[in-house]
């Protein structure tokens, strides 16, 4: 199974070799594809070659393209590669309100259950049994938006009084910058199990073309917002220390039901067990992930 996240932060030239990823420096580097979940490429003046481009989509390898200012801007993913495309299309399209509403529920409301735990781990206990006190009393579809209500609590705890996810701050760069890595993966899951990402559960925009990610990385949210609590403090650079720290959420253990898995490899079983909720319109059976603490996750 893949598992390694190559970001390139400096000029160079990649290509493709013997089904390898060719990183051309002042050295070159070698890595088997087989191994590889995403690529970003922060640096503008990186080159890549077609052919590089054609075996990221054949190994499904997510290409992240980051902006003038290295904030992710878009990613490159495959068509669509599933071998029943059509039947997993059908499935989504058809999904009844009261499943999506059920669905929906269990999100949010592991969402803020994740939320009260980050401000466990930040030492601010009190506030985190608000939070859960909230979480206990999410219904069907979220129908009086506990999510907002817990959301303003939630930024302004960790944040300060006043904190607002529109202002232009490191904090909301940070928060970007890490929602964007995990948006990423979320939509890589999506397109290998046959989903369409634009068709989502709650998220329904019709400019939006990762409606179902963003669905499923509300629950992934605050493993990110844990870390840069601990890592950035309000007169904090942007720098190349803050996104290296940020692309660690990726490593994080966490336990997904009866099992423990990072952050990666976790998202993956997400998805599959949403594969399972819909085929049997149960949405019990969809697996969210409990933020437990910082470890990083090593496998024997």
């Amino acid at each position: 199974m893949a598992y390694r996240h190559i970001v390139i932060r400096n000029p160079a030239k990649i290509s493709t070799s013997h089904e390898q990823l060719v990183i051309k420096q002042e050295e070159s580097i070698k890595i088997p594809l087989e191994d590889i979940v995403t690529i970003t490429l922060e640096d503008p003046a990186i080159t890549i070659t077609n052919g590089l481009l054609s075996k990221c989509t054949e190994y499904h390898v997510e290409l992240i393209v980051c902006d003038g200012k290295r904030m992710p801007s878009g990613i490159v993913q495959p068509f669509h590669r599933h071998s029943r495309q059509k039947q997993a299309l059908d499935m989504q399209l058809f999904l009844g309100k009261p499943f999506k509403k059920r669905i929906w529920q269990k999100i949010v409301i592991r969402k803020l259950e994740n939320q009260a735990r980050c401000l466990e781990l930040v030492h601010k206990g009190e506030e985190s049994q608000k939070l859960y006190s909230i979480s206990r009393s999410v219904e069907s579809g979220d129908r009086t938006n506990r999510e907002a209500y817990g959301a303003k609590l939630y930024f302004e705890t960790l944040f300060g009084a006043g904190f607002q996810r529109r202002e232009n701050n490191v904090y909301n760069i940070s928060l970007n910058y890490g929602y964007s890595i995990i948006r990423s993966l979320v939509a890589r899951a999506l397109v290998r199990y046959g989903f369409t990402p634009s068709i989502g559960i709650f998220h329904d925009s019709q400019t939006n073309a990762f409606n179902l990610a963003d669905d499923f990385m509300e629950v992934l949210r605050p493993f990110v917002d844990v870390i840069i609590v601990n890592n950035v403090k309000e007169e904090s650079e942007w720098s190349s220390e803050i996104r290296k720290k940020l692309f660690e959420v990726l490593e994080i253990e966490a336990t997904w039901k009866n099992e423990r898995l990072n952050v990666t490899h976790g998202v993956d079983n997400m998805i599959k067990s949403f594969v399972s909720a819909c085929r049997q319109q149960d949405a019990n059976l969809l697996v969210l992930p409990e933020l437990t603490n910082l470890n990083v996750h090593t496998y024997e």
